[in-house]
């Protein structure tokens, strides 16, 4: 195992949705705070969409752990298929002794253990991941539950996760009314060059790392092959250290990450980089070294130049007549033959016309 060889406690790449391993930075801890205070201010519903592998569900975990301790969790890792199945499954969350006997009935029961909850100073919030999967009767639902409340207060928090296309889908104009209840929006992006260098480093040294493993141009390759997707990230720096480690080497560097791209199908991405990136540093050697080439050139010494009106041998150091200097004085002959050209033609006509 690579752990030991580069003298790590625990693998730093593993696509798990550890809390331990949030990345508390840029847009992560600008949502993470958002949630937390959104919880705490009891608002409602709230959605976090964004593109395949950007970290929602791990934000979802760091959510769990950063609430206050009272706070009744409920996680679904998919949305159920009907609305009656969401409310089954929360009434056996909330320890509800009733019977599965319609929508209503279910919900008044619902509401009624959370004003319960409330008395007591306790919160509950219901987190669904893959929304983006959610059918329109489950949706319902879930604005049904949204509109539980006890005066200016809703009795139950709901974060939805899901991809984009649940956006795409909130933004049609029949589902307006739910999208209208929606305390706050946010949409996830991918991580910028400058984060997924902070990325790496934050796993590393979760995982025990106290020196950089990856040379900064193995790095650079990887922010243009995954495009700062987080779970490519992960998939990528892993297979790199293994491949390092098979190698025996003490760094993962660019010749690493180019294999490990290969096995995991992202050769072509990291060939394309490699190609540009070395293209990029042939032209800035050229430019840096084109001004040190004419400084040697004028800084000849004079003394390598033979003195002015000395005699040179013959055949070596003459100067060499351009091809325009040796047929120069042909244009003074050529202008004057013209010149009695045009004369004797003035000439002939000049005598015709007099006759």
């Amino acid at each position: 195992m690579y752990t030991n060889h580069f003298s790590l406690n625990s693998m730093p790449f593993e696509n798990v949705a550890d809390p331990a391993c949030f990345f508390e930075q840029g847009d992560y801890s600008r949502v993470l705070s958002r949630m937390v205070d959104s919880v705490l201010a009891e608002k409602g519903l709230m959605v976090v969409a964004g593109p395949i592998g950007t970290g929602k569900t791990t934000l979802s975990q760091k959510l769990m752990v950063s609430v206050p301790e009272k706070t009744k969790i409920i996680w679904l890792g998919e949305p159920p298929e009907a609305s009656e199945e969401l409310l089954l499954f929360l009434t056996q969350e909330l320890e509800i002794e009733c019977q599965p006997s319609g929508r209503v009935f279910m919900l008044r029961d619902i509401k009624a253990h959370l004003q319960k909850l409330r008395s007591e100073g306790n919160r509950c919030l219901l987190i669904i991941d893959e929304v983006h999967k959610i059918s329109e009767d489950v949706l319902e639902c879930v604005r049904l539950l949204n509109n539980l409340e006890q005066g200016r207060t809703k009795l139950i928090q709901i974060l939805l996760i899901g991809q984009e296309e649940f956006l795409l889908k909130l933004a049609q104009p029949h589902l307006e009314s739910f999208k209208q209840r929606v305390a706050w929006l946010e949409a996830i992006g991918t991580m910028s060059p400058a984060e997924v260098h902070q990325y790496i480093r934050h796993r590393l040294k979760v995982a025990g790392c106290r020196s950089g493993i990856f040379t900064g141009e193995a790095v650079q390759a990887i922010v243009a092959a995954t495009r700062g997707t987080p779970r490519l990230v992960n998939t990528f720096c892993d297979r790199a250290l293994r491949v390092s480690f098979e190698a025996g080497k003490t760094r993962v560097d660019v010749d690493s990450v180019r294999q490990a791209a290969d096995e995991i199908g992202l050769g072509s991405e990291v060939f394309l980089w490699l190609t540009n990136h070395r293209s990029e540093e042939s032209v800035q050697k050229q430019e840096a070294g084109g001004p040190a080439v004419k400084q040697v050139s004028a800084s000849r010494p004079a003394a390598s130049l033979p003195p002015r009106g000395a005699a040179q041998p013959a055949g070596r150091g003459q100067p060499i007549r351009s091809a325009q200097e040796s047929t120069s004085w042909m244009f003074p002959i050529l202008l004057l033959c013209g010149s009695l050209l045009l004369f004797g033609s003035s000439l002939w006509f000049l005598f015709n016309f007099a006759e």
